[in-house]
């Protein structure tokens, strides 16, 4: 019953501060003290009845009292009311703290464990280290092996080849469109290439792809493929499934 009382003068007071001249005025009473209706009423350009409804509204709320003596009105603020409020605030401070607390050790573990999460693939690719390495960078390759499934049309595709620049892969399965970007972070010909890595599918910051490029003989070479930092082993998984299908795409075209 008690937290029930309060609430409701607790709205009382709220709504009562909300107009900006029962804020001054309750301000100028704090200033100067106990004064008289019609000496508040000399500061504002407003009527005396006017200002009689605000001193009303900050009575209702507690905030001040009226002291009658004659015909001249004495009004008094009375600041214990405002530690509802203030009690208030802590309560919510101390709330988010809390809440700001739990969500750091959430980020912390979910930090860590996306860290954890990789793909990792080797793959053989019957084709010279230089040509499997110009194919990651040439829009007319990419758009015909970047595709994470078998029956995908040709991937569009928008490419700045060069560190700092940026490309896009707009897959398509059905009626959908699956955008895909990211940034050169590394370009090492022929024996490495880092990008990032962006989709619907890789909601997370950081999200990086490193290929390294082995020549076995003139004719093969092997690409290891890292991806790390994923939101969820479901995320992983998928991901994992689709480099396997670039990669198969890839040794298919460059036969």
């Amino acid at each position: 019953m008690v937290e029930h009382e309060n609430d409701k003068i607790l709205t009382e007071i709220l709504k009562a501060v909300s107009d900006t001249t029962r804020r001054s005025l309750l301000t100028q009473l704090c200033q100067q003290g106990t004064s008289r209706v019609t000496d508040l009423a000399n500061h504002y350009d407003m009527s005396l009845n006017a200002i009689s409804k605000h001193i009303k509204v900050l009575e209702k709320a507690g905030l001040v009292t009226r002291k009658a003596i004659g015909r001249t009105h004495w009004i008094e603020p009375k600041i214990d009311q405002v530690r509802l409020v203030e009690n208030w605030f802590k309560e919510l401070k101390s709330i988010w703290e809390l809440r700001l607390e739990i969500l750091d050790e959430i980020m912390k573990d979910g930090g860590t464990e996306m860290a954890e999460l990789t793909v990792n693939i080797d793959k053989v690719i019957n084709a010279s280290i230089d040509k499997v390495f110009d194919a990651w960078l040439n829009p007319k390759m990419l758009s015909k092996f970047m595709r994470g499934m078998p029956d995908m049309p040709e991937t569009d595709v928008e490419i700045d080849a060069c560190e700092g620049g940026h490309f896009t892969f707009i897959m398509h399965l059905g009626d959908e469109t699956i955008p895909h970007t990211g940034k050169f972070l590394e370009i090492s010909r022929p024996d490495k290439l880092v990008f990032t890595w962006a989709s619907r599918y890789s909601v997370v910051d950081n999200s990086t792809v490193t290929l390294n490029f082995t020549k076995i003989d003139d004719n093969t070479s092997k690409i290891s493929l890292s991806h790390v930092k994923f939101i969820d082993e479901e995320a992983r998984s998928g991901h994992e499934g689709g480099w396997r299908c670039v990669l198969d795409n890839l040794n298919e075209v460059m036969k």
